[in-house]
C-alpha cells in the first residue's frame, strides 16, 4: 500500500476513538445523539481538509480532554446549556486568529508563566484518567470515604480491566494504536456478554444536522470568559508541542487548531485540534497532502455509520479504557516543573492537586495562576 494512504488509514483508526467518545460526551450533555454524531464527524472532515490546505500530514479530531471539560465541567456540573457552552470553542478559535493576524501569538505565550506548559496537559491528563476510572466502574462512591474500588465481580469492571490491559500494553510499547485496540476489545466483550447487540441495519443517511449547526448562544459568554482562556491555552500549548515534534512552524499548527475549533463550535461538535497521536509524520510520502485527504475520505464514509454508534451510547464502560489511555498519553511526556523557581513549583503542584479534587480545570488552573501572581508580588516587595 502507498505510504500516504497507509498513513491516512492509521490516522483514521486513531481518531475514530476520539469521535466515538466525544459523540457520547455531547449526547450526555444534551445534544441529540444523531446531531452530535453528524456534527463531530463533519467537523473532523472539515478540520482535516484545512490541515491538507496547509500541506500538513496530520488529522484533526475532537479532543477528548477539552470536550470532557466542556461537557462534564460546564454543562453537567455547572449547569450551562450545551448551546451556551459551544460558544466557548467559537471564541477560543477567534482569539487564536486575532493573535495570528496581529502577530501577537508569540508575545502572548511568552508572558505566561513557564510552568503552565507542563501543568495544563498534566492536570487534564489526571482528570481524564479519573473520569475514565469512574466510567469503567473501577472507582465508585464509598460510604466512609470519598471514593472506593469497584467490585471485581462486576462483569462491566472486567470489560474495563481487560481492555485497559490491552491499552496499557500497547502504549507501553509506544504503539498509539492501543487506544483503538482497547476500544475494539471492549466492544467485542460487550457483544459476547450481551450488553450490546448488532444493529438491524449498519448504515443510514446522516441525520440531525439541523439540530446542531449554528445553535450557538453567546448569552453567558462573560461568565464563561475564564473557560475560553483555558481552551485557548490548551490549544496554544498543544500546537507548540506538535510543531516541535514535527519540526514545523508553530503558526501553521496554531492556525489549524483555531480553524478546527471555530468550525467545531459553530457545528456544536466542541473543540477540535490536531490529533497528537497522528502517525502520519512517520511516513515519508512524496505528497504530504495525501494522508490528510485519504483520512477525510474515510471520515466521509463514517458519516453513514450512525446506527452502529447508536448501539454503544448507553455503555460508557466500553470507552473507559480509551479515555484512561488518552489521559496517560498526556502524562507520558510530562516535563518536571522548573526546579530553579520554587513559586512555579508551588503553583504547579497545587494546580495538579486541585483540578481532579475540584473536578474543574478552570478553578484549578485559576487558583494556581492566582497563587503564582500573589507569590510573585510578595517576592518582588521582599527584594525591594
Amino acid at each position: 500500500m502507498d505510504k500516504g494512504f497507509l498513513a491516512g488509514l492509521i490516522n483514521f483508526t486513531l481518531i475514530l476513538v476520539n469521535i466515538m467518545v466525544v459523540t457520547i460526551m455531547w449526547q450526555k450533555a444534551g445534544v441529540p445523539f444523531n446531531g452530535a454524531y453528524t456534527a463531530v464527524v463533519l467537523a473532523s472532515i472539515l478540520g482535516t481538509l484545512v490541515a491538507a490546505c496547509y500541506k500538513m500530514t496530520v488529522a484533526v479530531a475532537p479532543g477528548i480532554v477539552l470536550n470532557s471539560f466542556l461537557c462534564y465541567d460546564l454543562v453537567i456540573c455547572q449547569g450551562y446549556t450545551w448551546q451556551e457552552v459551544v460558544a466557548v470553542p467559537v471564541l477560543a478559535g477567534l482569539l487564536i486568529f486575532a493573535l495570528l493576524c496581529k502577530g501577537w501569538h508569540e508575545r502572548a505565550l511568552s508572558i505566561l508563566p513557564e510552568y503552565l506548559g507542563a501543568v495544563i496537559p498534566a492536570s487534564m491528563g489526571i482528570l481524564l484518567i479519573y473520569r475514565g476510572l469512574v466510567m469503567g466502574r473501577l472507582v465508585i462512591g464509598a460510604p466512609f470515604q470519598i471514593t472506593g474500588m469497584g467490585s471485581l465481580n462486576d462483569p462491566l469492571v472486567m470489560i474495563t480491566l481487560v481492555s485497559l490491559l490491552a491499552v496499557m500494553f500497547l502504549l507501553g510499547r509506544k504503539k498509539e494504536q492501543g487506544l483503538a485496540i482497547g476500544l475494539l476489545v471492549a466492544v467485542v466483550m460487550a457483544l459476547i456478554n450481551g450488553y450490546v447487540e448488532l444493529p438491524a441495519y449498519f448504515f443510514s443517511l446522516p441525520e440531525g444536522f439541523t439540530d446542531t449547526v449554528f445553535h450557538v448562544d453567546f448569552g453567558k459568554i462573560f461568565e464563561l470568559a475564564a473557560s475560553v482562556l483555558v481552551v485557548f491555552l490548551f490549544l496554544a500549548f498543544d500546537a507548540l508541542a506538535v510543531a516541535r515534534a514535527m519540526q514545523e512552524k508553530e503558526g501553521k499548527l496554531l492556525a489549524i487548531n483555531g480553524f478546527g475549533t471555530l468550525i467545531g463550535g459553530l457545528l456544536s461538535a466542541g473543540a477540535m485540534s490536531v490529533a497528537e497521536v497522528s502517525a502520519a509524520g512517520r511516513y515519508n510520502s512524496k505528497n504530504p497532502v495525501k494522508p490528510a485527504i485519504f483520512t477525510a475520505i474515510l471520515l466521509f464514509f463514517l458519516l453513514f455509520c450512525g446506527p452502529m454508534m447508536m448501539e454503544l451510547k448507553d455503555y460508557p464502560v466500553i470507552f473507559a479504557a480509551s479515555v484512561i489511555g488518552a489521559g496517560c498519553y498526556l502524562l507520558s511526556d510530562l516535563k518536571f516543573l522548573p526546579n530553579n523557581d520554587n513559586i512555579s513549583v508551588l503553583a504547579g503542584v497545587f494546580t495538579l492537586m486541585l483540578v481532579p479534587l475540584w473536578g474543574s480545570l478552570t478553578a484549578g488552573i485559576g487558583f494556581g495562576l492566582g497563587l503564582y501572581g500573589i507569590l510573585k508580588v510578595l517576592e518582588g516587595r521582599r527584594k525591594a
